[in-house]
């Protein structure tokens, strides 16, 4: 297995003809994802190391975004034709490097939410048309929270533990309380085809406007409201207290419900399971303790802080979600 150091630059360069190497920087702006900075005498271009899905898998989706009238990474083509190369144990991808910046807190204005809404309906039609059928309904079945005790018994340790026995305390004792209001399991909808992880990080604008779309290794059917929800709370998320801007969710949704017809009941049942999602889900914890992998331990407090905000403010939300 390779590390991604100059020597997978030199291969990548030279295995999609890229010219000479002038600059191998790795891409520190993401989270979970390994992306260098390729430049060349021929271009600047993005490396990612693929790791979300099978080399089959990930072809699907190249094929895909070849046909999206958006602004979308494209993936280059290696002299025979595939857009993958692997390297050792390894396959990589090349992409152009796309203009823009990843937009920051507040950066977009009222009618950037409601474009960038419009933007995120039109592209979910699009996927309809271009992926296979998918099921009106998937099932979902919510987490009890049992996993979380897994944890509780943490003893002393670094910032990272006492962090981790807090929150896991406060949650426990959140579920205690409303335990009752588990969503039920069975099937939600509508459902189709989405991005899946529409948030800042994959976003690029220019000019104040989402002007791309990065990082589709998650796509996949889920429901419609799912992706509206996480989408707009965490691109309008104001801050270190986990805040959001309900302005900006209302004004995102409205625009995107435009094109694909989602419910009050289907959205606000879609917050529910969220909220019960962000309460429940154990997995940064399990990143740390039992991957040992340490580079996602930051969005555990940011995760308990959006909990905290939004077990405050749920009526709030739905209400802007569905612009009441």
């Amino acid at each position: 297995m390779f590390d991604g150091g100059m020597d997978v630059a030199e291969i990548v360069a030279r295995e999609f003809g890229l010219g000479p190497v002038l600059d191998w920087t790795r891409a520190t702006a993401g989270v979970m994802n390994l992306n260098w900075r390729l430049v060349t005498e021929r271009g600047t271009y993005a490396v990612k190391l693929q790791r979300d899905g099978t080399p089959e898998q990930i072809r699907a989706v190249h094929g895909v975004l070849a046909q999206l009238d958006f602004r979308v990474p494209l993936p280059l083509p290696a002299p025979d034709g595939d857009t993958l190369l692997r390297v050792g144990d390894d396959w990589y991808s090349v992409f152009p490097w796309l203009p823009g910046t990843h937009p920051r807190e507040g950066g977009l204005d009222l009618d950037a939410c409601a474009a960038f809404g419009d933007m995120v309906g039109r592209m979910h039609l699009a996927l309809a048309r271009l992926c296979p059928p998918a099921p009106p309904t998937i099932m979902d079945v919510p987490a009890a929270g049992d996993e979380l005790r897994e944890y509780a018994e943490l003893g002393p340790g670094d910032e990272f533990d006492l962090l981790a026995r807090e929150q896991i305390a406060w949650r426990l004792d959140l579920l205690a309380e409303l335990g009752e209001q588990r969503p039920a399991p069975g099937p939600v909808g509508p459902a189709g085809w989405t991005h899946g992880d529409l948030q800042p990080y994959n976003l690029l604008a220019e000019n104040g406007r989402v002007t791309g779309v990065l990082d589709w290794d998650r796509l996949g059917v889920r429901t419609y409201g799912l992706e509206v929800v996480r989408t707009a709370t965490i691109t309008f998320s104001t801050g270190d207290q986990g805040a959001v801007d309900l302005a900006r969710v209302a004004a995102f949704a409205l625009a995107y419900r435009v094109h694909i017809k989602v419910s009050d009941a289907e959205l606000a049942d879609a917050a529910h399971r969220r909220w019960w999602v962000l309460a429940t889900d154990p997995w940064p914890l399990d990143r740390h303790y039992r991957d040992g992998d340490t580079t996602c331990d930051h969005l555990f407090g940011r995760r308990g802080r959006a909990l905290r905000w939004w077990t405050g403010h749920r009526a709030e939300v739905i209400a802007a979600l569905t612009h009441r």
